[in-house]
């Protein structure tokens, strides 16, 4: 149970290592959105990562429909890498179900669904996703509570987890652009339109064009936006992010006035 505790860990704490060698191999900030337009449309960052579901995403085209994110196209730039989930992942799961055989019930029962729940995390997710976080969690309750069940026991399975979330919360809001987006776009063909997007600065370097867009747009309608206008008319694109605008309040609104 030990063994498949710290496998699950470092695996996911290995995918962000990959979301890092990604854009370092494009010479961006780590602290962005990629979104793969070829063949089909996949993003990944390091707050919700698609690189190890990149590798199963390659089979789930043939089953899923198309407007679904398998993430397929994040392999090309995640290889070899993300292939350590081949292994990791049923290994995990065996030595996981092999450490609860003796436990209790309760036990076994708790700590079987929250192995699989935090394994699905893994893959669509990465480390600061919901089901690997309650599933880990619980999973550490089962390894720590030693088949008995008492308040201590939740102590170091509570501050492990704490760690994670305040690394999540670091890079989420640590790495936050409020003043602007950038937009990088590799390899892009075709002129886009971007009046609406209040463009106010282009630098073009070889293959890699970057926009810094002044614009008030949440994160979600505006990454969605970008996909429209860039099928088709490049490679891939990596986006800055705001974690303000997720937020509707008076304190977001106000960030943006003064933007």
């Amino acid at each position: 149970m030990k063994i498949s505790l710290i496998l699950l860990i470092a695996c996911a704490l290995f995918g962000l290592l990959i979301e890092l060698h990604i854009r370092q191999q494009f010479g961006v900030s780590f602290f962005t959105i990629l979104t793969s337009m070829s063949p089909n449309t996949s993003t990944t960052s390091p707050m919700h990562s698609h690189v190890y579901k990149s590798v199963l995403g390659i089979f789930a085209n043939y089953f899923v429909p198309s407007h679904i994110n398998t993430g397929s196209s994040i392999l090309q730039y995640s290889m070899p890498y993300a292939l350590v989930i081949v292994v990791v992942w049923p290994i995990t799961y065996v030595l996981g179900i092999l450490g609860l055989s003796n436990m209790r019930d309760l036990h076994r029962i708790v700590g079987s669904v929250a192995l699989t729940v935090a394994l699905i995390g893994l893959v669509d997710g990465g480390i600061f996703s919901q089901p690997f976080l309650f599933g880990t969690l619980f999973l550490l309750i089962v390894y720590f509570s030693n088949d008995k069940i008492h308040f201590k026991h939740l102590i170091n399975p509570v501050v492990i987890i704490g760690y994670i979330l305040l690394l999540g919360i670091i890079i989420e809001v640590g790495g936050s652009n409020i003043d602007c987006h950038t937009l990088t776009v590799v390899n892009q063909t075709e002129e886009v339109d971007m009046t609406e997007f209040n463009v106010t600065d282009i630098e073009v370097n070889g293959d890699m064009t970057t926009y810094t867009l002044n614009c008030s747009t949440p994160d979600k309608e505006l990454i969605q936006q970008i996909f429209s206008r860039f099928k088709g008319k490049s490679d891939l694109t990596f986006m800055s992010w705001d974690f303000y605008s997720y937020l509707d309040n008076p304190t977001m609104r106000m960030r943006r006035n003064h933007s």
